[in-house]
């Protein structure tokens, strides 16, 4: 699990380091999307929170005690 967990700090490590690098041309319409690493960053809560999310979800409504059908 160790390995797994750094190997995903080193790849959201690099695409932060990338984005200050690489730019898309476009015209920005909001102050965010100027700034460098945005979409990394936005993408990594999102998916974080869907994640946690869906246990609390999963933990609190949708499992049931073993016993019960007692």
């Amino acid at each position: 699990m160790k390995t797994i967990k750094g190997l995903l700090m080193i790849g959201i490590g690099i695409s932060l380091i990338l984005s200050l690098w690489v730019t898309a041309e476009h015209n920005p319409h909001f102050f965010w999307e100027k700034m460098p690493g945005f979409d990394a960053l936005f993408g990594f809560v999102g998916c974080t929170l869907i994640i946690i999310g869906s246990k609390v979800l999963g933990h609190k409504w949708l499992q049931k005690n073993e016993d019960y059908y007692e």
